[in-house]
């Protein structure tokens, strides 16, 4: 009886390209790269607050992040990325990049559509006069008409978003 060994080159070589892509690739959450000057100030407001101005720190990002439940999201996509990566597909690596951003995404929006404390002051709801700082004149503010730290515009909420960088 002759037993003959036949060595599968092409498996090795795809399983070698998927590790190179996952150890390559990674996935940033957040604002992208090209966000508004005006979206990455009011999130830098909000993350660090403004005592001068009364506005408390309202950080977003770490805490969404951060939630059980963003994690396992999250984890699940990067794990189907590996799970790809072993078997040496490169197509669904890719997809569990995406699957982990939009995870990270939604995430944070869940995070501000829960409420982030403290709640927003009177003033910011229903509007009402205050000083100006600087010449100390009676300015007139209009109320946001509602309770949603974070939450004026939607601009900065629809902002967010994920970028798969090589």
């Amino acid at each position: 009886m002759e037993i003959t060994f036949r060595e599968d080159l092409s498996l090795q070589r795809r399983l070698e390209q998927a590790r190179k892509q996952l150890a390559e690739t990674r996935v940033e959450v957040g604002l992208p790269a090209g966000a508004s000057s005006r979206n990455r100030w009011l999130l830098a407001l909000h993350e660090r607050g403004a005592p001068a101005a009364h506005i408390p720190p309202r950080p977003v990002v770490g805490p969404a992040l951060g939630r059980d439940a963003t994690r396992a999201a999250l984890a699940a996509g990067l794990r189907e990325a590996c799970e790809a990566a072993a078997s040496g597909d490169p197509e669904t690596v890719e997809a569990g990049f995406e699957q982990a951003g939009r995870a990270g995404v939604d995430g944070i929006r869940g995070y501000i559509d829960a409420g982030i404390p403290p709640a927003n002051a009177p003033l910011t709801i229903s509007g009402g006069w205050i000083r100006n700082f600087s010449s100390g004149k009676p300015v007139f503010v209009p109320g946001k008409g509602f309770d949603k730290p974070l939450y004026d515009t939607g601009e900065l909420y629809n902002a967010f978003d994920f970028e798969v960088k090589k």
